[in-house]
This record gives structure tokens, C-alpha cells and sequence, in this order.
């Protein structure tokens, strides 16, 4: 029997690939990005389940459409499509496997960062949410940074990312302040308790994710996401942006580092 017909089949693709290695790797790999998948899908459909039914939402529509409005969902949302990649094969590659393993990998550092670091103080989830934030803001963030060390696959990612990575954020971003600017009704919460004016549907009013994108969140500025930088309105939310967009970047020169390091000098096999 020839050594070929012996290879596990997802070690036949041609690209250069360090890690992961023999077949037992392989699977240990399959197994670990089909449990965060599962997770995190679980995760999502809850989640879009318990926005839609919200009986303080206009319609059920409004209520995914609000859910849809944050970073951290779309951040895990394509973290997830790269996870059931890579459990079909833990050694994929092409050229949009690159390019959304690099923007997955500084969207989910960044959602696990800034939700530690700024948002967790005052969250309060409930239910339900308390499985999901936990998935969104904690598991999927930094399970996907170690298998992404443990795993790979390596080498894959090239300069030409560091900068391309910023194009899925954007949308979000357009996305998100075009939706605020749309006169909507805050949804109401329903981890508040009856009674709470927060627990019931809003007043007509433009509504944002979070305050450091807000243009009126406090005397008509959004919240500084470094204390003493900040300035009025959408000024206010571009100094934010900028610094999230540096931490974004710096992200992926560490990620490219890691890749080069972690495949001990080797480059990507060049794509046509």
C-alpha cells in the first residue's frame, strides 16, 4: 500500500502547514474548534431568540436588529464561521481563510478586552444572559486566542492583513451609527425589575450600543475610552475609533508575529 493512500486526507493540501501536525493532532484540533462552534452557536441563537421575544421590543425584528447592533456579535459571529471551518479542516487555507482569521482574531482579543477592561463594571445580565455573556465576552474570546496558539493552522497570515483586517469593523461601524441616527425606541430590559423605567420600551430616541459611540451619552459626548481624551459629538466618537483602530492594528502585528514565530521563520505558501 502506497504511503499516500496512509495520510490523513486533510493533510493533502498542498500549502505549507507547521501546525497542526500528524493526524492525531488533527483531531485533537477538530475536537477543540467544534466544541467553541457549538458553544458559541448556542450562544448566538439564544441570544437572538430572547432579543426577538422581548415583549419591550417594537417588533421582533426590532429586537434582532438591536442585537445585531453590537460589535461583540459581530466579532463572535464570524469568529464562528472560521471555527466550523477549521473543525471541517484544522489545516484550511485560501485566501479568505486568511483574511478572516486575522480580523476574527483582533475582532474577539478586542470584544474580550474592552469588555473586561471597560463594559463588565456595569453589566448586569440575567437569565439566560448570564450563559451567553459569558460565552460572547469570555469563552469564544480567549478559547479562539489559545487555539489559534495551540493549533493554527500555521503559517497564514501575511503584512497585507494588518490593515485589510479593519474592513469588517468598518461596516459594523457604518452600520451601527447609521442605525443610531434612525429614530428607534430603546428596547427595554429585561433584567430590570418591574417598575424600573429601564424594564419598559423608550420614548422615541436615537439609541447606540455602547456610550463611547454615542454622541450624546454624556452633556453631548460620547464616554472616553481613555480617560481625559475625549470632545463633543461624532469628534468625540472618531478619537475612540482611532484608538480602538491602533489597538486593532498593533493586535495584528502581534498576531503576524506569533504566526512567523510559532512556524519557526516559515512564510505562507504564496496564493494565486
Amino acid at each position: 500500500m502506497s504511503t499516500e493512500a496512509n495520510q490523513d486526507p486533510v493533510s493533502k493540501d498542498p500549502t505549507n502547514t507547521v501546525t497542526p501536525g500528524g493526524p492525531g493532532t488533527t483531531l485533537v484540533a477538530r475536537i477543540y474548534h467544534l466544541v467553541l462552534a457549538l458553544l458559541g452557536t448556542s450562544a448566538l441563537a439564544i441570544s437572538l431568540w430572547r432579543n426577538a421575544t422581548n415583549p419591550e421590543v417594537a417588533s421582533p425584528l426590532d429586537g434582532i436588529s438591536f442585537t445585531l447592533s453590537y460589535f461583540t456579535v459581530w466579532s463572535n459571529i464570524f469568529t464562528l464561521i472560521v471555527a466550523w471551518a477549521l473543525f471541517a479542516n484544522p489545516r484550511r487555507d485560501d485566501k479568505i481563510f486568511r483574511w478572516l482569521r486575522m480580523t476574527t482574531l483582533v475582532m474577539i482579543v478586542t470584544t474580550g478586552l474592552i469588555y473586561a477592561a471597560i463594559l463588565a463594571a456595569t453589566a448586569d445580565p440575567c437569565g439566560p444572559g448570564i450563559y451567553t455573556n459569558a460565552v460572547f465576552h469570555y469563552i469564544v474570546p480567549w478559547a479562539t486566542l489559545l487555539g489559534f496558539l495551540l493549533f493554527g493552522p500555521r503559517p497564514r497570515l501575511t503584512g497585507d492583513l494588518i490593515w485589510k483586517m479593519l474592513i469588517i469593523p468598518i461596516i459594523w461601524l457604518i452600520y451601527t451609527l447609521l442605525h443610531g441616527l434612525v429614530t428607534v425606541q430603546r428596547p427595554g430590559d429585561i433584567c430590570k425589575p418591574a417598575g424600573d423605567p429601564l424594564a419598559t420600551i423608550g420614548d422615541p430616541d436615537n439609541w447606540y450600543p455602547y456610550p463611547f459611540i454615542n454622541p450624546e451619552y454624556q452633556d453631548g459626548a460620547p464616554s472616553a475610552l481613555i480617560p481625559g481624551l475625549t470632545a463633543d459629538g461624532y469628534a468625540g466618537i472618531a478619537i475612540n475609533i482611532v484608538c480602538v483602530i491602533v489597538m486593532g492594528m498593533v493586535l495584528a502585528s502581534i498576531w503576524l508575529g506569533l504566526d512567523r514565530l510559532l512556524s519557526k521563520g516559515e512564510k505562507p505558501t504564496p496564493l494565486d
